[in-house]
């Protein structure tokens, strides 16, 4: 007996030497503590409305859905001019509502199981008291100048949804007032705040004679501003409110000192709002319009800082098809300002659009994992329960702070002793990643049809096998992680 006691103590010995090098990890697929709710898959962003009657947008939508299955989409301009909503009526005597091109793109949502997140704005010219546009597609952002007949053009809208989808449908819906009229200054709204609060209380009124049971929300801010104003206005108005909506990005003043920037600034408004309220954030991405894998790794990051937060967290947009300062077709933006877009003009992923599908794969159950996901300054790691084990492993730290490759020992527990091996998914500067094959063919500007196809395959998330040396403490693995890189090890525990 003692001999077979010392000999498991040599082979713990030995494994434990084996991978005694670098960051070390428990990972316990029995231990359940938590849910991980795939809030981010909620919603996604879009470029402007009329954007989803092309062809290639749609094509690039249809399959974002079914790889990454966003349920709902939110974008702006529905009712800008290039949709043509409000027309002058014959005669030139007053004027005439025309839903065709919102039912057009209602439409398509609809049949690829998506709902719209509708925004409501921005102003259609013939409604509005002013000017002043915004963006390539010039919308119009001034307060509307006739208050009664915005509300009648809002009750307009929300009798034609119920009369063209069904009283049911559209009760599912989600309808934010405006976007950002807080911003940079009146960029997105001439108003004020109180402008603003009263625009909100007319548009969310008009939708509630229609049907009271319709859910509608604001303000709509960037930077998490004025939250806790606009749910004092709302209640000391009574002024209804179904959900609170807002917008952060990692770059929004002060900019991210730390990791936990982005998520301690969430945090605190879910302070502020309570949970008996839905919580949407209608925009965030890395903040940096990054390209590469850089926003893959703050994407996991940041989904697995603010899972329970939140209700929901759009990344905007989901691809480059974007026109706010007009459409170009340059494929990893060398010459042109950068867009944050999951896809590229082509539709091409990014790596942010795989990290997105490697979470999607996932179950519903947060596994124990000791140290926790905060203990080192870049690596964190966390795992997943469902029908199999998939374990993430993220490096990621903002811009400018140090990061470095790093070599994490994975022990994993109560799984099967014969079980030799797992599967691993890798997203960095050369996996899952197009940008190293674009480079190689001389960065072109304008893509043909044969480089969009091998540039494709280059962004495909590649399964490869990664031994798993049983040991008395479990199943051990290591991986070298380089900076910002995301590696997904899926572990068939069945």
């Amino acid at each position: 007996m003692r001999r077979v006691l010392l000999a498991l103590a040599l082979v713990a010995s030995l494994a434990a030497n084996a991978f005694s090098a670098g960051l070390s990890y428990t990972i316990n697929p029995q231990n359940v503590t938590g849910e991980w709710t795939h809030f981010f898959e909620n919603c996604v962003g879009s470029g402007h409305a009329s954007l989803a009657l092309r062809a290639d947008y749609q094509q690039q939508m249809r399959r974002t859905r079914a790889d990454i299955g966003f349920k709902q989409v939110r974008f702006h301009g529905l009712f800008i001019d290039d949709m043509s909503v409000v027309l002058p009526a014959e005669g030139g005597d007053g004027v005439m509502y025309n839903f065709f091109n919102v039912d057009r793109v209602f439409d398509f949502f609809l049949s690829i199981g998506m709902r719209p997140l509708v925004e409501i704005g921005f102003m259609p010219e013939l409604l509005a008291s002013g000017n002043k546009t915004w963006a390539h597609f010039e919308a119009n952002v001034t307060p509307p100048k006739d208050w009664n007949q915005w509300a009648d053009f809002i009750s307009s809208f929300a009798k034609h949804i119920i009369d063209r989808y069904g009283l049911q449908e559209v009760l599912n819906w989600n309808f934010e007032v405006w976007n950002e009229p807080n911003c940079c200054p009146d960029a997105f709204y001439t108003g004020s705040q109180a402008d603003y609060f009263q625009l909100y209380a007319v548009t969310a009124r008009a939708m509630k004679s229609v049907d009271p049971r319709f859910k509608t929300g604001g303000p709509a801010t960037a930077m998490s501003a004025w939250v806790s104003d606009f749910i004092t206005y709302c209640k000391t108005n009574n002024v209804p409110y179904d959900f609170i909506s807002t917008h952060e990005y990692p770059t929004d003043p002060p900019g991210p000192q730390t990791r936990e920037f982005f998520s301690n600034v969430l945090k605190k408004t879910r302070a502020a709002v309570g949970y008996d309220t839905p919580l949407y954030y209608t925009e965030y991405d890395d903040g940096y319009n990054d390209e590469t894998e850089y926003a893959a790794s703050f994407a996991v990051f940041q989904n697995f800082m603010t899972n329970g937060v939140v209700d929901l967290l759009s990344w905007w947009p989901f691809s480059d098809l974007f026109e706010e300062g007009g459409l170009h077709g340059d494929p990893y933006n060398e010459r042109f300002p950068p867009v944050a877009g999951l896809n590229n003009v082509y539709g091409i992923p990014k790596p942010s659009y795989r990290a997105f599908q490697l979470m999607h794969w996932t179950g519903t159950k947060l596994l124990g994992v000791s140290p926790d996901f905060m203990a080192h300054p870049t690596v964190g790691v966390f795992a997943v329960g469902g029908n199999m084990t998939s374990i993430f492993v993220v490096n990621w730290n903002v811009h400018n702070l140090p990061i470095k490759a790093e070599t994490v020992n994975l022990v994993v527990q109560n799984i099967p002793s014969n079980l030799q091996s797992a599967v691993i998914y890798r997203i960095d500067s050369t996996h899952a990643n197009a940008i190293p094959t674009w480079i190689s063919m001389g960065r072109p500007f304008y893509l043909n049809p044969m480089q969009v196809e091998t540039l494709s395959m280059a962004t495909e998330l590649i399964p490869e096998t990664i031994p798993l040396t049983q040991s008395p403490q479990g199943a051990l693995l290591q991986v070298t992680i380089p900076p910002y890189a995301v590696y997904n090890i899926v572990i068939n525990t069945e």
